[in-house]
């Protein structure tokens, strides 16, 4: 029986003086690079002891070898990844002044895992044949030995007493496999956004960013290439020519889009290689941006937090690669903030566009006579702004027909740019003034710059009602000029668990405060919960009439909530008509929900 993990290979005490020059950071990458190629030798043994037992079977053997081809493509990666890691932390030497190493210190590690590697099995073969004891202590030896040499190596090396010779492997086996055709981009492939740029600029940053804000599948070029070298029985890819290597690229990208067709983006992280980025855009064209992401020596150095040269020599590697001369269709300054740099990838995730929104004259909404006059104004003075990035909307009942004498809010939602606030805010609040003059009427007034809306940095229920806008639902003003990205259902009910989280909470608020737990509020949020739930699950409802009788039928195990109908909430509210009575079925109704709510979470 063969155990899940390798016998362990520890390194650290060998090569402690030059792990010391390494910065933090790349002692991880270090440790990466050590487990992988420890770990690939692990699965290439049992590999191809697996051809030797299946010798009999072509198919098996076949199979085996590719196996076999994959995984010696992997031990070189990993071995290349580790020259490079220790030779960003080798002291500079003269080349007059040291002799040259044999091989790469990457290649005596190779050979101390596989040593431990043939201990291991040796051991378990010496368990069933007395015979093969004999071999362990010789072995054991080899292992002293190689370690005391490794160690001396890396004492030398520090020591600047020897120099390490490029790690570089260049195989070439298996590079005459053709692509019978030209491969296409699949109609299921989204957009692909390729990240590029020098070391410690931010790339796989941004990756995460648009994986977690955006949903986009996250890859590395190096995956992507190591599972098309395994489908095609290639032992090293990076031997290809650019074409073939971009072909290669497109068809895992169209495979994997064929079984993903819910996937909107698609993201490749590390593209260094210029050569092949320029070949894959050739073929993806507009549906692949090559962003390259700047940031300035100084600030790189910073954030990694190793020494200069570190830096510069994992520069080198990739500038060598091409990665300073990828064709890229935007550059994405990554020199400032967070905020900065998620606004930037907003931007290129879906670009801001010309809003096409429905508008509707103030004088045909269905609201009093004095609200639409009030509201008519507001248009005019902000009509008037010398700017066509405005949107001027109600969101709510005051736009959906559902308006209530007593009991409706007015709504309003206004984006434009910051350089006209003052005028914004004078009509504002000239509006407020007006619509308290009629009854008392509160407004709810959001106003957000355009530059926050182009990147989504907006509440959750603004996304939704740029979502209801967007569909049809028309607003007061919308600018021709007017960009805005193009929000979708499903991004405002991936941010939906979040805010009614937020509405869980104030409610809980309300019901538990004497003074703030009034009819209006606790029945407002209430409506405002079941409309969340039910958004959380895709399910839609514009109008207030509908959202409790289908949360009702749609909530599993919710129950009837027995609210009184709402012109007698209204009468309770406006003239204190059976308050009590009315209070108590609204707090009865929250306290159910809230109930459920609690059990769900608990489930």
């Amino acid at each position: 029986m063969f155990a899940v993990n390798p016998p362990p290979l520890p390194l650290n005490d060998l090569l402690a003086a030059l792990l010391a020059l390494l910065p933090a950071k790349e002692h991880a990458r270090f440790d990466e690079a050590v487990s992988g190629l420890h770990h690939t030798n692990y699965r290439l043994w049992r590999a191809e002891d697996g051809v030797r037992v299946e010798a009999s079977d072509p198919v098996r053997v076949a199979d085996g070898k590719r196996v076999i081809d994959q995984l010696n493509m992997d031990r070189v990666r990993y071995a290349e990844r580790l020259d490079e890691v220790i030779g960003a932390g080798c002291p500079v030497v003269p080349a007059t002044t040291a002799p040259m190493h044999t091989e790469p210190l990457s290649s005596v590690v190779d050979r101390l895992s596989v040593t431990v590697l043939r201990l291991h099995h040796t051991r378990l073969a010496a368990d069933e044949d007395p015979g093969v004891q004999p071999r362990v202590a010789r072995v054991q030896v080899q292992i002293h030995d190689l370690r005391e040499a490794l160690g001396s190596l890396a004492e030398d090396v520090v020591a600047g007493r020897r120099r390490l010779p490029d790690g570089a492997r260049f195989k070439l086996y298996g590079t005459a496999v053709r692509a019978d055709a030209r491969p296409f981009p699949s109609h299921n492939l989204p957009p692909v956004i390729a990240l590029g740029g020098l070391s410690e600029c931010g790339k796989s940053t941004s990756g995460i960013f648009l994986n977690r804000d955006q949903n986009a599948a996250r890859f590395k070029i190096g995956f992507l290439l190591s599972q098309a070298a395994a489908r095609h029985g290639l032992a090293d890819p990076y031997a290809l020519s650019p074409t073939r290597q971009a072909e290669l690229l497109l068809d895992e990208l169209n495979r994997f889009a064929d079984d993903h067709v819910d996937v909107d983006l698609i993201t490749i992280e590390s593209v260094h290689r210029a050569e092949s980025i320029t070949a894959l855009k050739s073929l993806m064209g507009e549906r692949l941006r090559v962003v390259y992401v700047d940031v300035p020596l100084a600030v790189r150095l910073t954030r990694s937090g190793g020494t200069r040269r570190a830096l510069e020599e994992k520069d080198q590697v990739k500038t060598d690669r091409g990665a300073d001369r990828i064709p890229a269709d935007e550059v994405l300054d990554n020199s400032g903030s967070v905020i900065r740099l998620h606004g930037g990838l907003r931007r290129l995730a879906s670009p801001p566009s010309t809003a096409r929104i429905k508008t509707v004259p103030p004088e045909e909404l269905r609201l009093p006579t004095a609200v639409r006059e009030a509201t008519s104004r507001l248009v005019e003075s902000l009509s008037a702004l010398p700017n066509e990035q405005c949107l001027v909307a109600l969101t709510g009942s005051a736009a959906n027909g559902g308006w209530e004498e007593g009991w409706s809010d007015v709504d309003l939602l206004i984006i434009t740019g910051s350089e006209h606030s003052e005028l914004v805010m004078r009509a504002v609040s000239e509006y407020r003034s007006s619509l308290l003059a009629c009854g008392g009427i509160h407004l709810g007034a959001t106003v957000l710059p355009v530059s926050e809306a182009q990147v989504r940095r907006l509440p959750n229920r603004v996304l939704a009602a740029l979502v209801i806008l967007q569909e049809g639902t028309p607003a007061l003003l919308a600018s021709p000029g007017l960009r805005l990205p193009v929000v979708s259902r499903r991004e405002v009910e991936r941010g939906t668990p979040a805010a009614l989280a937020d509405a869980v909470a104030t409610t809980r608020r309300l019901r538990h405060d004497p003074g703030r737990g009034r009819v209006r509020p606790l029945y407002k949020h209430l409506v405002l919960l079941c409309r969340l739930l039910l958004r959380e699950q895709s399910v839609w409802v514009n109008g207030n009439d509908d959202v409790v009788p289908e949360a009702v039928r749609l909530l599993p195990g919710l129950g009837p909530l027995d609210l009184p109908p709402l012109n007698e909430v209204i009468a309770a509210h406006r003239e204190g008509t059976d308050q009590a009575r009315v209070l108590g079925a609204v707090e009865t109704a929250v306290d159910r929900l809230l109930t459920w709510h609690e059990r769900q979470c608990a489930a």
